[in-house]
C-alpha cells in the first residue's frame, strides 16, 4: 500500500486514537492502517536479535504492567527507529485514548465502560501475568466484541491476550456466532489459536519480530508453508470466520432459487453415495464453498505472480475465463460451488474476496514445497465424517518416500484413484521435474491422474496439481487440461455390472435416461458431445429443440466422428436433459456431474 500523506494520516490517527489522554491499560490497534509503514531496509536489523534478547529479560525482571509495556513500546521503536511517521505511530498508539464502550453484557447488566482505542480488527489486553489472570483477559476481551457487536460494529476481531512474554491468540466460537445477541460476556466462548499464539523464549528472537511484524505492521511477506496458511484461512482465522457470515447470509437470500436450489441437493446426494451418513448441513456446504472460493484464488496468485487480487479480477477467477488467459484449460468448472458466481453473489460477497485476497498478499509464493493446501482442508472437513470416509492424509515427506521407489518412464501414466487434496499427485509431479528436467510441462501435466469422490477435495486437488506445476504453465504449447475428476472409482454407475454391460442409467435432474454403455467406448467423443450437448442447450432454451441429425453434425464439426446410431441417440438424450434443466430453472451443474462422473470409464 502507499504511504499515507501526512494531511490523511493525521485526520486518520485523530479519528481513530482521539487525544492521548493518559498511558492505557490495554493497548488497541489495528494492522490495516500499519500497512502503510515502509518496508524496512535490512541494513536497520542487523542488531535486531540483540534488542529482542534485551527487551525479554527487561520484561522478565520488571514487576508491575507499566513496566512490561514501556519495554515493549521501546522495543518497537528501537526496531523501526528508521522510520519517522512510523515511529510517531507507535507514539500516539501506545499512548493511549480512552474510548466509552456500551452494551457490554455482564451478569447482571448491561454495562458501560471506559476502553482503550478498539482499532477496527485486532484488540490486545495487556496483563502482567497471564498464568494467574488469563480468564480475567478473555473474559475481558470477550465483553468489549460484544459490546462493539451490539453497537453496530460486527465480531470480526482478533483477540491477544499478553504479559508481553506470551502472546495468545484468540477468537469466538463459529458456532456461537446466531447467539452473539443473547450471550453475556463470561458466556461467550474464546478459543486460543495455537498455530498463532507466540511465547518468547531464548533463540526465538527473529521469530519474535516476525510474529510482530505480521501482527502489528506487515512489512515484510511471509513465507507460504502448511502451517501458516492453516492459520490465516483456517477455521480460527478472522479471514474464514468473516467468510462464513457473509456468506450464510447471502445463502438465507438464495436459498430457495432453482439452480442453487440443485447445487446444494446434489452436493447432498453426492456426498451421501461416499457417506454412510454425514452432516449435510447448509453450514457445511457453505464451509466447502468458502475452501473451493479460496483454492481458486490462492492458484491464481501463485499462477499470475499478480501482487494483489482486484476486485475486477475476482469475476474472472469465480468464472474460470482468467484461468484460460493463464493457459488453463479445466481448472475452474460449473461444479456444486458455483452458484457463488453471478453477478449479484460477487456484490453481496466482495467482502469475503477482499479478505482472502488480502491475506493472500500477505505471502510470498515463490517457493512452495508443501501441499499447502492440506492444513486447511483438513481443518475445516469435519473429523467425523472423513473418518467414516476412510480419509487418513498421508504426510507429505512419505509420498515422496513412497514416490522414490518408482522409476517412472515418460510414457507413464500414473493414477491416484482416491487423492483427496492431492499429496501423492505433488509428489509424483515434483519426481517427473527432477527425473526430466527437460520434458515440456504440458507432457508432465499429461501424465498425471487423479479421481476422489468428495466435491470438494477435486477442486483442492487440482490447485495442488496446478501448484505444483508451478508458473511454467504459462508458457505450454498447449492449453493445460487438469486430469483430477469427481467419481467413484469403485461403484460402477447404476445399470453397468461390468464393462461390458450394455445399458446404463443417467439421471439429469428429474429425467432417468437408459443410455447404450457405448456411449463411453471413445472418451475423445464422449468430451466433445457433452460439450456439445450442453452448448446446444443453452442455445436452444425456450425455443425449438435442435433436431438429432442437427446435433450429430454439431458433434462432428468438432472434429470427432459418431460410429452407430444408439451413440448419436444416447448423446442426444443427454442434450434433451439439458435443456429440460435449464428451461426449469435448474441447470448449473449437470455438465459437471455427467462428464465427471462417468469419466473412469
Amino acid at each position: 500500500m502507499p504511504l499515507l500523506r501526512a494531511g490523511l494520516r493525521k485526520r486518520l490517527l485523530n479519528r481513530f486514537f482521539g487525544s492521548a489522554a493518559r498511558f492505557a491499560e490495554k493497548l488497541r490497534f489495528s494492522d490495516n492502517l500499519l500497512d502503510s509503514a515502509a518496508a524496512m531496509p535490512p541494513s536497520h536489523m542487523t542488531d535486531r536479535t540483540e534488542e529482542i534478547r534485551n527487551y525479554r529479560e527487561k520484561v522478565k525482571r520488571a514487576n508491575v504492567e507499566a513496566t512490561k509495556r514501556e519495554a515493549f513500546k521501546d522495543l518497537l521503536n528501537r526496531l523501526y527507529a528508521h522510520d519517522d511517521e512510523t515511529k510517531a505511530l507507535i507514539d500516539v498508539m501506545t499512548g493511549g485514548a480512552e474510548r466509552r464502550i456500551v452494551n457490554i453484557p455482564r451478569k447482571e447488566k448491561i454495562h458501560r465502560g471506559a476502553a482503550d482505542q478498539l482499532y477496527n480488527k485486532i484488540i490486545i489486553e495487556f496483563e502482567n501475568d497471564l498464568s494467574r489472570t488469563l480468564a480475567h483477559a478473555k473474559e475481558q476481551l470477550a465483553g468489549y466484541l460484544l459490546g462493539q457487536y451490539r453497537s453496530g460494529e460486527g465480531s470480526n476481531y482478533t483477540l491477544i491476550a499478553s504479559d508481553l512474554i506470551n502472546w495468545k491468540v484468540f477468537s469466538i466460537n463459529v458456532a456461537q456466532l446466531d447467539s452473539l445477541n443473547r450471550l453475556s460476556e463470561h458466556e461467550l466462548e474464546l478459543i486460543e489459536n495455537t498455530q498463532s499464539s507466540f511465547t518468547l523464549k531464548e533463540g526465538k528472537e527473529d521469530d519474535f519480530y516476525f510474529w510482530i511484524d505480521r501482527f502489528l505492521f506487515r512489512q515484510e511477506k511471509q513465507k507460504a508453508k502448511l502451517a501458516t496458511i492453516a492459520e490465516s484461512f483456517g477455521s480460527q482465522s478472522l479471514v474464514f470466520r468473516e467468510a462464513y457470515i457473509e456468506l450464510q447470509k447471502y445463502f438465507q437470500k438464495v436459498k430457495d432459487t432453482g439452480e442453487i436450489e440443485v447445487a446444494y441437493d446434489q452436493w447432498k446426494k453426492t456426498l451421501s453415495i461416499a457417506y454412510d451418513s454425514f452432516n449435510d448441513s447448509a453450514d457445511n456446504f457453505l464451509i466447502h464453498t468458502y475452501l473451493s472460493v479460496f483454492a481458486k484464488m490462492l492458484a491464481y496468485k501463485v499462477i499470475s505472480n499478480d501482487p494483489y487480487i482486484e476486485d475486477e479480477e475476482v469475476r474472472g477467477i469465480i468464472d474460470g475465463t482468467i484461468f484460460h488467459n493463464l493457459n488453463i484449460e479445466n481448472f475452474v468448472e460449473d461444479d456444486f460451488f458455483a452458484w457463488i458466481k453471478s453477478d449479484a453473489a460477487r456484490r453481496e460477497l466482495r467482502t469475503v474476496f477482499r479478505a482472502i485476497a488480502q491475506e493472500l498478499s500477505m505471502f510470498d509464493f515463490s517457493d512452495v514445497d508443501e501441499d499447502i493446501l492440506k492444513g486447511v482442508y483438513q481443518e475445516l472437513i469435519d473429523l467425523d465424517t472423513r473418518k467414516r470416509l476412510g480419509e487418513y492424509y498421508t504426510p507429505d515427506w512419505l509420498c515422496e518416500r513412497i514416490v522414490e521407489e518408482f522409476e517412472f518412464k515418460e510414457t507413464d501414466r500414473i493414477l491416484d484413484p482416491a487423492c483427496g487434496s492431492g499429496s501423492f499427485l505433488r509428489a509424483v509431479i515434483d519426481k517427473l521435474k527432477r527425473d526430466f528436467p527437460d520434458a515440456e510441462i504440458e507432457s508432465i501435466n499429461r501424465q498425471v491422474h487423479g479421481i476422489d469422490i468428495h466435491p470438494l477435495s477435486v477442486q483442492i486437488a487440482k490447485t495442488t496439481v496446478l501448484l505444483a506445476l508451478g508458473r511454467d504453465v504459462r508458457q505450454s504449447r498447449f492449453p493445460i487440461h487438469v486430469n483430477v475428476i469427481l467419481a467413484n472409482t469403485l461403484l460402477t454407475p447404476k445399470g453397468i455390472e461390468d464393462m461390458y454391460g450394455s445399458e446404463l442409467e443417467m439421471k439429469i435432474d428429474k429425467e432417468r435416461l437408459f443410455l447404450n454403455s457405448s456411449i463411453f467406448d471413445d472418451a475423445r467423443l464422449f468430451d466433445a458431445a457433452v460439450e456439445t450437448a450442453d452448448e446446444l442447450a443453452d442455445q436452444t432454451k425456450g425455443k425449438k429443440q435442435s433436431t438429432l441429425a442437427s446435433f450429430r453434425k454439431a458433434i462432428e464439426n468438432r472434429g470427432v466422428c459418431i460410429v452407430g446410431d444408439e451413440v448419436a441417440e444416447g448423446f442426444y438424450r443427454i442434450y434433451q436433459g439439458f435443456k429440460t434443466a435449464k428451461e426449469n430453472g435448474r441447470d448449473s451443474i449437470w455438465k459437471f456431474i455427467v462428464q465427471n462422473l462417468y469419466k473412469p470409464y
